[in-house]
C-alpha cells in the first residue's frame, strides 16, 4: 500500500477533473494516516475531521458527500418527463455540479443538458403541469393547419411553414422534440 497522503489540492483537482470520491476512498486516506501515526487520527492530523476542511480526509470527505448529493439531485430530476423540467430545476442541478467537482459545470455537462431541455420547454411554453393534451399530431391536425395556411399564403404552403413541419414522414421528431410516428 502506498502510503502517500493526497494533498488538498491534488484532491481538489481530482474532483474538478470529474473524478469521483468515494468513502473507500476517505477510509483508505484515514487508514494510510494510522499506518503514519501509529495511532488513531492525530488532533490537527489529515483524518481530524474537527480541524478546518482544509485537512485531507475532511476534504475527501467532503468532495464524496457533493459528489453524492449531485448524484442524488440528479435522479430525481432524470425521473420527471422532459416536458416538466423547469428552469429551477436546472439552477439546482448546476449548483449541485459545481459544488461536487469544484468548478461551474461547462458544455457538456450534466446541468448544461437540463439547462438545454428547460430552455426548450420555456421557448415552446411546454406547460409545468401534465395535460390530458395528445402528445403526437395526427393526420388530421395537420390537415387542419395546412388548410388554414394555405388560406393565408394563398395556395402554396412555404416549407418553413407549421403545416410543413407538422407533415413530416415517420421517424422524424415532432414538435414535443421526441421521435415516433404521426398515424
Amino acid at each position: 500500500m502506498n502510503l502517500d497522503l493526497p494533498t488538498v489540492a491534488e484532491l481538489k483537482q481530482a474532483a474538478e477533473s470529474g473524478q469521483r470520491i468515494s468513502a473507500q476512498d476517505v477510509s483508505a486516506i484515514s487508514q494510510v494516516e494510522n499506518r503514519l501515526t501509529g495511532r488513531g487520527p492525530v488532533r490537527g492530523g489529515p483524518a481530524d475531521i474537527s480541524v478546518v476542511a482544509d485537512r485531507e480526509v475532511a476534504t475527501a470527505q467532503s468532495i464524496a458527500m457533493k459528489q453524492m448529493n449531485f448524484d442524488s439531485t440528479v435522479e430525481e430530476v432524470s425521473r420527471k418527463p422532459q416536458s416538466l423540467i423547469t428552469q429551477d430545476d436546472a439552477r439546482i442541478v448546476q449548483s449541485t455540479e459545481g459544488r461536487a467537482f469544484n468548478k461551474p459545470p461547462g458544455m457538456g455537462s450534466v446541468s448544461a443538458q437540463v439547462r438545454s431541455i428547460a430552455n426548450r420547454n420555456d421557448y415552446y411554453n411546454v406547460p409545468a403541469v401534465p395535460t390530458e393534451v395528445p402528445a403526437y399530431i395526427t393526420k388530421e391536425d395537420a390537415r387542419e393547419a395546412q388548410r388554414v395556411e394555405s388560406m393565408y399564403y394563398g395556395g402554396q404552403i412555404p416549407s418553413y411553414s407549421t403545416a410543413a413541419n407538422m407533415q413530416v414522414s415517420p421517424g422524424r421528431w415532432d414538435l414535443m422534440g421526441r421521435r415516433g410516428s404521426y398515424y
